[in-house]
């Protein structure tokens, strides 16, 4: 943030590191699939299945799909983020359960959440979502810390999962959509360099960004 408290976005050194390894993985080593720039959720999972793909950056949720729709034999596991300078720590977009003002139910619906929120039911319903489960009770439980379907590499991380900063900024979801995104791709596949990178997430996205902070 500037000396007033408005969001800015500044794109240092350090920043274009990932971006920059992604490039030469795609044009100068070929360690990734050119194919796979702009692929999103399980696009790339037939891929992966048939030995196209070593690897995917999919959420922990995408387990699910990878055990019911996976060849039979097919071979996988889960493997944790790589742990950079400030430690093992990632970022997550806050979930958030409400009731709505005009709801003529709201006592009823603030008792199911009640209801929803016990440990037991957390439980519940982090295995049917294939997902890790917010109370530190809940996280507790053995079901969730087994070796199978990868549940114990997610739930060590856990510690580790801080909101994402961004998400609090007003305008964020619009840069990443309609700037960051193709911006990336463009830089990826070799359409635009380092230098035309930054100009557009920072000049591009801090124009996004003003029309929230006005």
């Amino acid at each position: 943030r500037d000396d007033d408290g408005k969001a800015v976005l500044r794109f240092e050194p350090g920043d274009g590191v990932v971006a920059g390894t992604i490039r030469d993985q795609v044009n100068t080593d070929g360690s990734a699939a050119r194919g796979a720039l702009g692929m999103g959720g399980s696009d790339a999972l037939p891929g992966f299945f048939g030995g196209k793909y070593a690897m995917l950056p999919l959420g922990f949720s995408y387990r699910q799909q990878i055990i019911q729709q996976a060849p039979e034999g097919f071979d996988w596991t889960v493997l944790p983020m790589p742990a950079g300078a400030g430690g093992a720590v990632q970022g997550v977009s806050p979930q958030t359960l409400s009731v709505a003002e005009e709801s003529p139910h709201k006592k009823e619906a603030v008792a199911f959440i009640d209801f929803l929120l016990r440990p037991p039911n957390m439980v519940r319903l982090a295995r049917g979502d294939w997902m890790l489960p917010t109370g530190t009770e809940a996280l507790a439980d053995p079901s969730l810390s087994g070796a199978e379907h990868g549940w114990a590499v997610g739930t060590a991380l856990a510690r580790g999962l801080r909101p994402a900063p961004a998400q609090s900024v007003r305008g964020y979801p619009e840069w990443k959509d309609k700037v960051a995104t193709p911006a990336l791709q463009e830089f990826y596949s070799g359409a635009i360099d380092a230098g035309e990178l930054r100009e557009r997430l920072v000049d591009d996205g801090n124009r996004v960004l003003a029309r929230y902070q006005r």
